[in-house]
């Protein structure tokens, strides 16, 4: 692999080290619903309750009220369905959404475990085994079904206190919230059904396998064609195009710049504006641009940070249902050592503040591109390789779509975090 390299020059941020994250940033991050889990008719029908305290599978009737009231199921189709192609297929032209019911193409998965129609058609569970459904040209249909098949879920609440139009939320059994919205004098969620427990707390078996759902009698969900994607809207600490490096890629990394002996100096900045003497070996030939931004501990105690202009940690987005941490949080270098590039398998390591480069999901590039983030901050890029990094540490306060990323102040808050989280070193912007 060829060591030649180019660096974009154009429009450098200023700043020093950029933000610390805790690991939970480089996961995907779940916004909101898309289509939802799709739920076999045993676990709709469970004792258990698929749906919270308050609430219930509507019954065939409640159906037919809610499409009487929005003008028979000629009509009632086009007024349940979002509108637009994000999430139905053409000819869905008529939706008018009228009733803020967001009804999505979401498919179904048939008793022999296969995946059919997604963005073409969406079936409700009611009660008795009845299916009702709203196809991509806003017709309603409905009929029995078998309970080995798989198709999406609206609670509805057992009494409202809203009104036509109004808003609420509902709180499912493993805690996820949901919007409500009150059509005539009933309260439905205005999204699909995600749940994960019975109200009692035990989970539902989530079925992937297809010979496995074919041969179900008990209750199972899943996501359309195993993919949590499809349940989920999801957004990234990193822009659409990029992404947080794998342990894989740091390792090509290390590798493309001549191995474990050498790569911590050649990552390097000189000097010692950033770095600690003797910043043994820097060389930073390859224009990486390593600074020493140090770490936020995990531990609660007083004086978290440490290790400014000492060592740089870099994260990789080792996924969060690995069986081992491996490759969770990369040390890259530090300032009296030349080739440290190593890696913890330590889980408490979740929680600790580090830095960010994303990756280019490809290898284009030419001299002088740039990135820039939903911040607006713009950041130069570098060729090692056949990978493109940015060359330097990253500082976004938001996803992708633009959710802030809670800054994170507090000690005792920070150790404690288990969903994302950012800071300054030191909580001191002249750090950035």
């Amino acid at each position: 692999m060829s060591n030649f390299i180019y660096i974009a020059a154009k429009k450098i941020i200023g700043g020093s080290y950029g933000r610390l994250y805790n690991w939970f940033c480089t996961q995907p991050q779940i916004t909101g619903i898309k289509y939802g889990y799709l739920y076999n008719g045993y676990s709709v029908f469970d004792s258990r309750n698929i749906t919270s305290s308050g609430s219930h599978v509507p019954t065939d009737a409640e159906w037919n009220t809610l499409f009487t009231y929005l003008g028979g199921p000629t009509l009632a189709g086009y007024k349940l369905s979002e509108t637009g192609a994000a999430h139905w297929d053409a000819p869905h032209t008529s939706a008018t959404n009228i009733s803020n019911f967001n009804a999505r193409g979401a498919g179904y998965r048939a008793n022999t475990g296969v995946y059919s129609f997604i963005k073409s058609v969406t079936y409700f569970w009611g009660t008795g085994g009845i299916w009702k459904g709203i196809d991509w040209g806003g017709s309603i249909t409905a009929f029995s079904i078998s309970s080995k098949y798989g198709g999406s879920v609206r609670p509805l609440k057992d009494a409202t206190t809203l009104t036509h139009g109004q808003t609420g939320t509902y709180t499912g059994n493993d805690g996820r919230i949901y919007k409500t919205i009150c059509i005539g004098a009933q309260e439905w969620l205005s999204e699909n059904l995600a749940e994960t427990k019975y109200r009692n707390g035990d989970l539902i078996n989530k079925v992937t396998d297809n010979t496995a759902w074919a041969a179900l009698t008990t209750g199972a969900m899943c996501a359309y064609n195993n993919d949590e994607a499809n349940a989920f809207e999801t957004a990234s600490i990193a822009p659409v195009g990029w992404h947080v490096p794998t342990i894989t890629e740091l390792a090509t990394l290390e590798t493309a710049v001549g191995g474990a002996s050498v790569a911590g100096g050649k990552l390097k900045e000189m000097g010692l504006v950033h770095w600690l003497a003797p910043n043994t070996g820097a060389t930073n030939e390859f224009g990486f641009n390593a600074k020493g931004a140090g770490l936020r501990g995990y531990d609660g105690s007083s004086s978290p940070y440490e290790n400014l202009k000492n060592i740089m940690y870099i994260w990789s987005c080792t996924p969060s249902n690995s069986s081992s941490y491996e490759g969770l949080l990369s040390y890259i270098m530090n300032f009296f050592s030349g080739y440290e590039f190593s890696r913890t398998t330590d889980a408490t390591f979740k929680v600790i503040g580090a830095s960010l480069r994303p990756i280019k999901d490809d290898s284009t590039f030419a001299p002088g591109d740039t990135v820039t983030d939903i911040d607006g901050n713009v950041y130069p890029l570098v060729k090692i390789g056949d990978q493109v990094w940015t060359a330097k540490n990253w500082k976004c306060t938001k996803l992708n779509d633009g959710t802030p990323i809670p800054l994170i102040t507090d000690n005792a808050e920070w150790a404690a975090r288990t969903e994302m989280a950012q800071c300054v070193y030191n909580n001191d912007l002249k750090n950035l």
